[in-house]
């Protein structure tokens, strides 16, 4: 069985859950800001043995996992322009902290004890380097995400986008309805999106192309 930061696609192997476990049931919905921000609405306890409730966010896409991943470490002040050596010193608890540096280190070139880790960091390709480097030590290899994904999920968190199920691109805007108008809206609703949104943008969209062909009719005959 895979590694559970990589069944759920939370590449940050990230808790989707604070607080009282709400009930012995093993899924439960997600609490955590930063999950609930990048669309997780369902979160694992895991069968650990450790007796520490750890708990583990679902989410839907890789892209969103890497956005929730990156968001943490560049927004919480646990983190947010700290020493790589200070930051994944809190990360892991204080646990094979000196391995964890050096793991990373191998991995990220020019990466060393003291880069501060702010949003200079964040932006550049040292910054997607460690994204990656630290989810495979969570995990124990490398996550399967394209690379793609990772850099959707940097430019997406940079340009304020809150989240996938409440603001869709316009990449995936279009895969929808041409979905919806090939008679394949199932092929939508298994892009993340609910009916009631593939029904609105489709009636947007519509409204759209109605406007431009009356705007070309009346071109047309003032000419």
């Amino acid at each position: 069985m895979e590694p559970a930061s990589i069944r759920y696609k939370n590449p940050g192997a990230m808790w989707g859950r604070t607080g009282k476990r709400p009930s012995a049931s093993r899924t439960v919905p997600t609490n955590s800001a930063i999950p609930l921000k990048w669309g997780s609405k369902e979160t694992v306890y895991l069968s650990d043995g450790t007796g520490q409730g750890n708990n583990i966010a679902v989410f839907p896409t890789w892209v969103q996992g890497i956005c929730a991943q990156l968001d943490l470490w560049r927004s919480s002040p646990r983190y947010k322009n700290k020493r790589f050596a200070e930051a994944i010193d809190t990360w892991s608890g204080g646990n094979n902290v000196a391995s964890y540096i050096a793991y990373c280190k191998q991995r990220v070139p020019g990466l060393t004890e003291n880069t501060i880790m702010n949003d200079a960091f964040w932006k550049g390709p040292m910054g997607i380097a460690f994204l990656k480097a630290q989810s495979a030590h969570e995990a124990g290899k490398p996550i399967p995400a394209p690379d793609a994904d990772w850099i959707a999920a940097q430019k997406r968190v940079f340009s304020g986008v809150p989240t996938a199920n409440t603001v869709k691109s316009a990449a995936t805007a279009t895969v929808v309805v041409a979905s919806a108008a090939g008679g394949s809206a199932a092929v939508a609703a298994q892009q993340g999106w609910t009916w009631s949104e593939i029904g609105l943008v489709a009636f947007i969209v519509a409204g759209v192309v109605v406007a431009a062909v009356v705007l070309f009719k009346k071109l047309g005959g003032a000419s």
